[in-house]
């Protein structure tokens, strides 16, 4: 059977747009600084990767919008992959009502140049070049540099939004990430975080990026409830029934009680045994570790656990933390001592 073909000569400009309306894109705002250093933002589908050496992207931004030659005369832009939880966002960057969109040009941030604060992504681009087009202008980037977060990407199709979180999720569990978490205590207590308005909290924990170090990605987590740690040490590793991904907790250390607090979207919060934080957790070895914490915590004895095949095994934990300079040294001076005969 043949193809129902429709030719562009044949048919209007708002037919073909909603062809093209067919392919599912992701959802980008895209903010400059004017010439008196007001923001000035668009959002836009039209976006894609050009060169990785060296790295350019482009957007397209059509003629007849209003503030385009802050975009031609820019020096630099960003632009900001939105996530799920920011449609309302995109629809205030899109709107042509000075008194929608104007809340969202303010909330922009960035020094050098605007951005949408708390985006899955952000690229921060000098302009490079400009590239007349049709009824458009395609602005090309060069990528100076670029920060990535943790969200569900926000979607595109047929003029509407869409959510694409569910198949995201299980694409990123066929990767098997290692999950990495602290377990901060202080004064007898445990340091637990939670969604605002989730009645389940969680041990602070992240997915280790790839060629991440653990004790950057811990870092990197608590500084997000505005908490600094030290020094961490193994605690327990393990994979909850029907999880595909392993998690591996740390025994993280602080000198000062840690603030807590909502801090951007998160709530933190100290519990003692009294509080039973085991119960408020989810996942049947997190309860476990968490009640064995605060057990060993009682006597002064820890150990770490890992899981096995059939059954998990505990290493005990005997001494305090050395640095591994110190633990050297002391271990060579041992091997040198001549042992007694027997």
């Amino acid at each position: 059977m043949a193809e129902p073909w429709i030719r562009t000569d044949e048919c209007d400009a708002r037919e073909f747009r909603n062809t093209l309306g067919s392919f599912l894109t992701g959802v980008t705002v895209v903010a400059t600084y004017d010439a008196n250093g007001a923001g000035s933002a668009f959002t836009a589908n039209s976006f894609t990767s050009v060169s990785l050496d060296p790295p350019l992207i482009l957007v397209c931004l059509g003629k007849s919008y209003t503030s385009i030659d802050n975009f031609l005369n820019c020096e630099k832009f960003s632009v900001s992959f939105l996530g799920e939880p920011q449609r309302d966002l995109s629809s205030a960057f899109a709107s042509r009502d000075p008194e929608v969109k104007g809340p969202a040009i303010a909330s922009l941030v960035g020094e050098d140049c605007p951005y949408v604060e708390g985006s899955l992504t952000v690229l921060i681009c000098e302009r490079h070049n400009v590239v007349d087009a049709g009824d458009h202008i395609i602005l090309i980037g060069r990528v100076e540099r670029f920060t990535a977060g943790e969200s569900q990407p926000l979607g595109f199709y047929r003029g509407a939004y869409v959510g694409i979180g569910p198949d995201v999720r299980e694409i990123e569990q066929l990767r098997d990430p290692l999950i990495v978490g602290g377990i901060l205590s202080h004064g007898g207590k445990v340091l637990l975080c939670r969604q605002p308005g989730s009645e389940t909290w969680d041990v602070p924990s992240t997915k280790l990026a790839s060629g991440e170090r653990h004790g950057a990605a811990l870092h990197r987590r608590f500084r997000e409830l505005d908490v600094e740690i030290g020094a961490s040490v193994p605690y327990s590793l393990f994979q909850e029934p029907g999880e595909k991904s392993t998690t591996f907790y740390f025994w993280v250390q602080t000198e000062d009680e840690p603030e807590t607090g909502t801090v951007g979207e998160a709530e933190s919060a100290l519990f003692d045994a009294e509080d039973e934080p085991w119960t408020l957790v989810h996942g049947e070895l997190k309860q476990a570790m968490i009640k064995r914490f605060f057990d060993e915590m009682a006597i002064g004895r820890f150990g770490v656990y890992f899981d096995m095949m059939e059954d998990g095994g505990v290493v005990a934990l005997g001494d305090k933390l050395h640095s591994w300079q110190d633990w050297n040294a002391s271990t060579l001076s041992a091997q040198k001592k001549p042992r007694s005969g027997g």
